[in-house]
């Protein structure tokens, strides 16, 4: 029973999660043109996040066909990893809110770049929803045994790797020495335990 139900949220973390680095390739690189376009242009995420939930769907059957064996130490490390991760959830809502954080802003040409924010839990770790993705989909793997969603965890991890310094170059011509300064008194995935400098790129 316990089984059967952490493969059905697995599932879920997988259909919400994988495709969001995609997200981000789809819209940056030309981000002056979606800006043009408007909310409107969210229509375009809505084929591509498709594409990957009823890929995903279908190919159920083939993630959970083999497993690792779990044992009490797996459980524990993916409940925490779990636990972190929506930790890391909360934490980001309550300093962003669900718009800014859907990108609602970034793609309104009304919206005007606001330079550096210094709050909440951007002050200890430069991007935490990418530590969230990246541990939730760890945690499925750890919970569920399933060699393929290990494999989907490390290519995770391997995408963010490449996907944070293409955003924070981004960032960095955008705010020059404000996010160069938040760059090097904040790391990118380890958070420090106790807060140094609040910042934040606001966009």
């Amino acid at each position: 029973m316990l089984s059967t139900a952490m493969d059905y949220i697995a599932l879920f973390y997988l259909v919400i999660l994988l495709w969001k680095p995609f997200f981000w390739f789809v819209f940056h690189p030309a981000l002056g043109y979606w800006r043009r376009v408007g909310n409107r242009s969210l229509w375009v995420a809505l084929p591509v996040w498709g594409i990957f939930a009823l890929s995903i769907i279908l190919a159920r059957h083939e993630l959970f066909a083999s497993r690792l064996e779990r044992n009490a130490l797996t459980w524990v490390m993916g409940g925490v990893l779990f636990g972190v991760a929506g930790w890391l959830e909360v934490q980001t809502h309550r300093t962003f809110g669900w718009r800014r954080l859907a990108g609602l802003p970034e793609i309104n040409p009304r919206h005007r770049l606001c330079g550096v924010v210094r709050t909440g839990i951007y002050a200890r770790v430069r991007h935490p929803r990418y530590l969230q993705y990246m541990l939730m989909i760890l945690s499925m793997a750890l919970l569920t045994g399933a060699l393929p969603i290990f494999l989907l965890a490390f290519l995770n991890i391997l995408v963010y790797q490449i996907l944070a310094p293409l955003e924070e170059r981004k960032l960095l011509d955008q705010y020059g020495s404000q996010y160069e300064d938040y760059r090097r008194s904040v790391p990118r995935f380890v958070p420090h335990l106790r807060r140094t400098h609040e910042a934040r790129i606001s966009s």
